[in-house]
């Protein structure tokens, strides 16, 4: 296949050192309009996704996650800027073969009605040229039941299950996921999310969800658009890192006591059940002084505990720093015209 779509050994060499080398995702200044005045659905968004990293695509809605899923996958193009996967753009030839490294798990699976469920995957197998059915659906739990079914008869359970073993049958290099625990009940979505961690392990991964518990069970960055621009870009390690940590201290005098005490060492607490809870910066560095202080001061400590920061406080805080801004930019603007 590769002979046919590149005409040459030689190409086939440089395409292949291209994909090979190159990120499997690279955004770069992407605009999208969807009519001469409107407001750009993205807006110069930008951002990279290393090899061998999971990264989750979050914003309000609105914000411009969609379409720049169907950029990536080829589906629309951008009015601006480009989006490349595994080095290359659907206008050129190295896209058939960055194309076929990666998985995608749509946010509806397509519904073939005249198929079952295995000549389906037979025909993603097909093609990609590649996989083994049988080992695709046994790994997502399929038995032979399941495939002799029409795609229309399976519960949405079952056609997420089938959506994900299409995507993971060619063993891509990267798996784009588009919300897929949407409209699936509790039960469900947890058993996918558990499959999700399972074949995501050590491979690269864009996952958009409005799910943050979600996102956080499976990804290692997180990138948030608002109003179509990237607003923030990091490792959730890394947030998390700069991020203050909820501390809770007990004491047998109580929480007013501790509260009293913390305040007089200049430490912002409150009361919260029977815990004293406050800001950490550095848990590490913060919370040895502060409870020998309070020790000194002749309480009984009896607890002290440092909980990180959650991805959904971290998105919050992101979205709402953005907005604070922009707002003042635009109150900048009109106090300036």
């Amino acid at each position: 296949m590769r002979a046919r779509t590149l005409g040459s050994t030689r190409g086939r060499a440089a395409v292949d050192r291209v994909t090979d080398a190159a990120h499997p995702i690279d955004v770069r200044a992407v605009v999208k309009r969807f009519g001469a005045r409107s407001r750009p659905a993205l807006d110069g968004a930008s951002f990279v996704v290393k090899s061998g990293r999971r990264a989750c695509l979050l914003g309000p809605n609105g914000a411009g996650k969609t379409t720049l899923i169907r950029i990536l996958t080829g589906a629309l193009a951008p009015t601006s800027g480009e989006a490349r996967v595994f080095g290359a753009t659907p206008t050129e030839p190295a896209w058939g073969v960055s194309r076929r490294r990666v998985g995608v798990v749509p946010q509806l699976p397509g519904m073939y009605r005249d198929l079952t469920a295995r000549e389906y995957l037979e025909l993603v197998r097909g093609v990609y040229e590649r996989g083994d059915v049988d080992r695709a659906a046994q790994r997502l739990g399929l038995t032979r039941k399941h495939l002799r079914r029409s795609m229309a008869e399976l519960s949405g359970g079952w056609q997420r299950r089938l959506t994900l073993a299409a995507a993971l049958l060619c063993e891509p290099d990267l798996i784009v996921l588009d919300e897929p625990t949407v409209g699936l009940d509790p039960v469900a979505a947890r058993e996918v999310i558990a499959m999700l961690r399972e074949a995501t392990a050590g491979r690269t991964a864009l996952l958009c969800t409005h799910n943050l518990a979600e996102a956080e069970a499976l990804c290692d960055d997180v990138v948030v658009l608002r109003d179509g621009r990237v607003v923030l870009d990091d490792s959730i390690e890394e947030l998390r890192r700069r991020a203050p940590a909820h501390a809770a201290i007990g004491v047998r005098e109580g929480a007013e006591a501790a509260v009293q005490a913390l305040r007089e060492l200049a430490v912002d607490a409150r009361v919260d059940g029977a815990r004293a809870v406050f800001l950490a910066t550095d848990p590490e560095a913060n919370l040895p002084p502060i409870v020998k202080a309070l020790v000194d001061k002749g309480l009984s400590v009896f607890e002290c505990v440092a909980t990180p920061p959650t991805l959904e406080e971290l998105f919050l805080k992101a979205v709402q720093t953005t907005a604070q801004d922009t707002n003042a930019h635009r109150d900048g603007e009109e106090l300036s015209s």
